[in-house]
């Protein structure tokens, strides 16, 4: 039994040094781009010894790998746990009935994992001390994730959902960044910008919708030059 409850102190105190360790460099992050932070910098700001950062770590790049394979690992778990649905085509006959103007679970769990950690992806995210190769993989995982959201929707796998794909995954960012890096007094809530998003993902399938019923809605919403003239 002693040696069983040794083995957990142990266990427990690394876990809690490697934490120290994360903590201090997700600190100094802000202050200078994250490849340029030294392990003398990293060892002063926690109050450890070089020896024990190397107990733990190679180097400031098998540092921040670990901090991104326990982020992305999470973020893939949250997104795995969700229910996957297959392609359905949207009948457009029906779509004010039956459409769900919800936000889905696609937007939710981005913004839950954002906020369970916070301090991590504040810092990485940062677009001048953060890391653009953890930004291209987070990236990667959202396009999926999004592509599942508009199947379920019913939306087409047309051209027009590449430039969707871009433009919603940009303002995926650019919403938690601003939230990450304003006081929640001064900005809008989750909810709110979750609100927002999911604003866009209704008015594009909308549209998709009206496009389907009424012929000469494209005429309506983009008129030529002749029928401007005319007006």
């Amino acid at each position: 039994m002693s040696d069983t409850k040794n083995i957990a102190k142990k266990t427990t105190k690394a876990s809690q040094t490697r934490e120290r360790i994360v903590g201090a460099y997700l600190d100094l992050i802000p202050q200078k781009k994250w490849d340029k932070i030294s392990v003398k910098d990293l060892c002063a700001h926690s109050g450890i010894t070089r020896g024990t950062f190397y107990q733990y770590f190679n180097d400031i790049y098998d540092l921040m790998q670990h901090i991104q394979d326990s982020l992305m690992q999470e973020m893939t778990h949250m997104y795995g746990s969700l229910p996957q649905h297959p392609h359905i085509p949207m009948n457009a006959q029906i779509f004010d009935e039956k459409f769900n103007c919800s936000p889905p679970e696609q937007l939710l769990c981005w913004f839950k994992f954002c906020q369970k950690n916070r301090k991590a992806m504040a810092v990485l995210l940062d677009p001048e001390n953060g890391d653009s190769y953890f930004v291209k993989k987070i990236k990667t995982l959202l396009r999926e994730q999004i592509n599942e959201m508009m199947d379920h929707d019913g939306m087409p796998r047309d051209s027009l959902r590449e430039h969707f794909l871009k433009i919603f995954i940009e303002l995926h960012f650019l919403s938690v960044r601003t939230w990450l890096n304003t006081g929640t007094d001064d900005f809008l809530s989750v909810d709110a910008i979750i609100n927002l998003l999911n604003t866009m993902r209704v008015g594009a399938n909308y549209l998709h919708y009206k496009r389907a019923v009424q012929k000469d809605f494209d005429v309506q919403i983009h008129p030529t030059q002749d029928s401007k003239k005319d007006s």
